[in-house]
């Protein structure tokens, strides 16, 4: 799975600025219709309510949503946040209340690693790939 890391993280490509400055649904997260999912890990259950296998809950709400996502000392910890206009708002809140975000396989077709991956992360990203290959020698 890719991180999803806000934009201020990455290097900051223009392509992928333009997609992020798009319009957030919460259809993003698991969809029953035409809308193509950019979030791995999140499953509809009801009323506008998506949960991950960590345990996060977002409740969306006409003008602002519910992140519960527990604590040892607070198991039942409350976020208020005013609904997210575009994408990278939504990978902002998610990134400030660390609620791990990964994009869909869909961002990956869409765009190369170093449009969307961490500037830190984009020199790993391909020593992994070249050692996987066989051909680590060839990453200097």
């Amino acid at each position: 799975m890719i991180k999803a890391v806000p934009f201020i993280q990455t290097i900051g490509t223009e392509k992928f600025k333009e997609f992020l400055l798009q319009p957030f649904k919460t259809e993003q997260l698991d969809s029953n219709d035409n809308t193509q999912i950019l979030f791995d890990d999140w499953k509809f259950t009801d009323d506008d309510v998506y949960e991950n296998k960590n345990g996060v809950t977002l409740n969306f709400f006409s003008t602002y949503y519910v992140i519960t996502k527990g604590s040892n000392t607070n198991p039942n910890a409350q976020h208020f946040i005013p609904m997210p206009v575009i994408i990278e708002d939504f990978v902002n809140d998610m990134a400030k209340y660390g609620v791990p975000l990964f994009w869909s396989d869909l961002v990956d077709e869409k765009f190369e690693p170093k449009d969307y991956l961490q500037k830190d992360e984009i020199r790993k990203y391909f020593e992994t790939l070249l050692n996987k290959m066989g051909k680590f020698n060839e990453l200097k």
